[in-house]
């Protein structure tokens, strides 16, 4: 039960741990071996020093021996100092075997003895651990005995040979008394070698025996390190392969459309946490998804319920989307005409004689007809010809130039304007009435642009309101690929509710059908007033030189076209120059006119019609925000009250707008 939790327990530690958990493993293992290694080279070291030492304790026993028979030939005092010398040797390690032999041993009297015996000072320590801790070791034992005897013997030779010192010494001395304690010197030695041979045999037994338990242990050492890395190696390997398997999986199912296939969550380290959070993003992708397509089938149900025969084609004039009253109109289904060329439906001559072409999606033709319904003879998929009625909308999208094509059949209006012209008063009743219903389809028209633009921003908002949410939550964790492409979607959306905006703000405009006495300088201060922020931002001059009371006007509008003539003249000012904005009004004619002067960039003349249209921009986005809307906003503002707009300018010195309004 205790080693299931264990596995559980490591499969679900992060990545990190299991990696530190496997080094600390590795290196605790590798400590081991080093330990044991150095506790092997350190024991055989002692051995080593043991057998030294025995060398030097033999060496000096024998020359101490030789000096003493010397001293027996010669009686030269020098050579029973030189004895007594060299028996300083034997004599330390017997001192320091006495102290370790001790219950409680004088460890600093045992390495002195050790020192006099001629012993290196750094094998000392070593020789009295070896023989402290592994004295009941049967090499280390026997070997201790035969130093005992040996030992024993060689403490002989000091009254043996003080006899032959005190009998050389003597006024009478005997050679023969002097060849008997030879006899017993002799004896002795033959013994001390017996010993100490034996020593010498059985160190090197037991050297040769530790050698081979060592190189076992760290054999089994080495086996246990490299066993337990591979296992730990193979564990955690093993476990990141299975997890990040499974995520690919799903992520390939994920791929094909299939976001029924769940990665498995197989712990709950970074990997598990990454399977969680990709399952998590399959689900919210899927109801992005969902959203997406619910927003298309809606779009698609509002074109469906638009009066008129609906046609959306690209720059190049193929159709892209089409509504059922197009169905109706034309007879042909859906599928056959996506990705047909529009004059499929349409000929290629007007009917009067006026090219139908592919110059009429030029972007400068589209501007000229924007909201100006131009006739064409249509063809159904019969072979049938009708007179048509085409409004063209075109609209700038990331995939490019979009066109919608609003397209009526005004065969009764004909025949009506023929019976027109060949009946007189009774006809001309028919002929406002017939007219009437047109306005009233007009107008359904118009309120259908309006519904659409209106209800178009519901599935925007869902969008982006999706988009965001994978930005927030997924930024980083996909690849820089998918991050660039989240941000294309929220600049799109955000360009698309700022058209959308601009697109509701149009339609809205002339709603207000009741005239007002408004104050034209009160009017300005609560423009400037909101633009506070932005004109002290720039350092703009604002230079009122007195305007009118209107008698007639529609006060939103008269402000709106105020607020975008000065939030024009302040974006488009020159680089490092302080703008400054003069207005001023005049009466002429019957009218006010009004200027706006500022000195800012400046239009260029090729322009200065161009500017007023819908959607037309100079600049690009990344120079000046907008969707060049404002100036049709103004321009229709000005209209509405039945005025027109002008302007002149000069590159780099500055603009002036014009407009009229009636006095009355």
């Amino acid at each position: 039960m205790k080693k299931i939790s264990l596995t559980r327990w490591f499969q679900n530690v992060s990545i990190a741990r299991k990696l530190y958990f496997t080094v600390g493993i590795m290196a605790m293992l590798i400590l081991v071996e080093l330990g044991v290694l150095i506790f092997s080279i350190n024991t055989l070291s002692s051995v080593r020093a043991y057998v030294g030492g025995e060398g030097l304790w033999s060496k000096a026993q024998k020359d101490a021996l030789g000096q003493l028979i010397k001293y027996a030939r010669t009686h030269n005092e020098a050579d029973y100092q030189q004895f007594l010398t060299f028996m300083k040797v034997p004599m330390g390690d017997h001192k320091t075997l006495l102290e370790l032999n001790k219950k409680h041993p004088d460890l600093e009297a045992a390495k002195e003895g050790f020192r006099e015996g001629r012993n290196h000072d750094n094998d000392v320590d070593g020789m009295i651990n070896l023989f402290s801790r592994f004295h009941a070791n049967s090499y280390i034992s026997k070997a201790i005995v035969a130093w005992t005897n040996a030992d024993r013997l060689v403490t002989q030779f000091l009254p043996i040979s003080d006899e032959l010192h005190r009998e050389i010494n003597s006024p009478g001395h005997s050679q023969e008394n002097i060849n008997k304690i030879l006899a017993q010197i002799d004896a002795l030695n033959e013994k001390v070698t017996k010993y100490e041979d034996e020593f010498s045999y059985t160190l090197g037994e037991g050297s040769r025996w530790l050698e081979s338990v060592v190189l076992r242990l760290l054999f089994g050492v080495a086996l246990t390190v490299e066993i337990t890395g591979l296992a730990l190696a193979f564990t955690v390997s093993r476990g990141i392969q299975k997890g990040l398997n499974e995520i690919l999986m799903s992520a390939q199912s994920v791929g094909k459309g299939d976001f029924n296939r769940k990665a498995k969550v197989l712990s709950k380290d970074e990997i598990g946490i990454l399977a969680n959070n990709f399952n998590q993003m399959a689900e919210e992708l899927q109801r992005s998804i969902r959203k997406i397509e619910q927003a298309h089938q809606k779009f698609e149900g509002l074109l469906d319920s638009a009066p008129d025969a609906i046609v959306i084609v690209n720059a190049a004039g193929k159709i892209q989307l089409i509504n059922h009253q197009c169905e109706h109109l034309f007879g042909y289904k859906k599928e056959e005409l996506i990705g047909k060329d529009i004059f499929l439906l349409l000929p290629e001559r007007f009917a009067g004689n006026e090219p139908l072409n592919k110059h009429i999606f030029s972007t400068e033709a589209l501007m000229r007809r924007n909201g100006v319904a131009v006739e064409a003879a249509g063809f159904r998929q019969n072979g049938n010809q009708f007179p048509a009625e085409i409004s063209f909308s075109p609209m700038e999208t990331r995939e490019g130039l979009l066109i919608t094509a609003a397209i009526r059949d005004i065969s009764e209006k004909k025949e009506l304007e023929k019976e027109i012209r060949e009946a007189n008063i009774t006809l001309e009743r028919k002929v406002r009435q017939r007219t009437a219903e047109l306005e009233s389809k007009n107008k359904e028209l118009e309120q259908f642009a309006y519904v659409a633009s209106h209800d178009l921003q519901e599935p925007l908002r869902t969008i982006s309101g999706f988009v965001e949410l994978l930005k927030k939550q997924y930024r980083g964790r996909l690849d820089e690929t998918a991050d660039t492409y989240i941000d294309f979607t929220i600049q799109a959306s955000d360009r698309m509710k700022v058209l959308i905006k601009d697109l509701l703000d149009y339609s809205r405009i002339g709603r207000e059908k009741v005239f007002r006495e408004v104050d034209c300088n009160s009017v300005l201060s609560e423009v400037l007033a909101d633009l506070d922020k932005i004109i002290k931002e720039n350092n703009t001059a604002i230079i009122n030189g007195g305007l009118p009371v209107l008698r007639n006007a529609f006060p939103t509008e008269i402000k709106l076209l105020f607020q975008n003539l000065v939030t024009n003249s302040i974006k488009f000012r020159q680089p490092g120059i302080n703008p400054e904005i003069a207005i001023n009004a005049w009466r002429e004619n019957g009218h006010w006119c009004f200027s706006i002067r500022d000195n800012g960039i400046g239009i260029e003349n090729k322009h200065l019609e161009r500017i007023f249209i819908i959607f037309q921009r100079l600049h690009n986005r990344s120079q000046y925000e907008g969707s060049g809307i404002g100036l049709a906003h103004c321009k229709k503002i000005v209209e509405l009250h039945g005025g027109r707009i002008w302007v002149t300018s000069t590159p780099a010195v500055g603009s002036t707008f014009f407009f009229t309004l009636p006095d009355n």
